[in-house]
């Protein structure tokens, strides 16, 4: 088996520190299993339309000294969507295999943990993207 990490990567194309613009340009990759292929790919955690919607109206909700409570309301958002779900789980196992080593389930919600502080950091700073609240085409 693979053994796999999180990944976080900033969109290539754009310059360090500058503001991004759009929900497109919003970028946190995770790892999933895509049972129809039966391989591992990635995903980007804002391309789940529910939980954008979600992390747009905590945006509005909160004003800008109200970091702690919009931190809350988007730990319990991403475990809404991503926790403790098979269809967002990978398992990690060792290599080479052994029986008598258990394997991992990883879901989104614990691999964007594993990197918490820098997800929230990334989120707050562009909570301007999140309050303008694209619509669907």
């Amino acid at each position: 088996m693979m053994t796999i990490s999180p990944s976080c990567e900033a969109n290539p194309t754009k310059e360090v520190g500058k503001r991004l613009k759009t929900r497109q340009d919003l970028v946190w990759n995770v790892y999933v299993g895509n049972f129809n292929s039966g391989r591992i790919e990635v995903h980007n955690v804002f391309d789940h339309w529910r939980l954008w919607q979600d992390l747009c109206k905590a945006a509005q909700k909160y004003k800008d000294s109200e970091r702690p409570l919009f931190e809350e309301e988007a730990r319990k958002t991403m475990m809404y969507y991503y926790w403790g779900k098979c269809e967002w789980e990978v398992v990690i196992d060792h290599c080479p295999h052994s029986d008598r080593r258990k394997d991992l389930k990883v879901d989104v919600y614990d691999q964007v943990r594993l990197n918490w502080g820098v997800f929230m950091d990334y989120l707050w700073e562009n909570r301007a993207v999140l309050r303008r609240r694209e619509k669907v085409k």
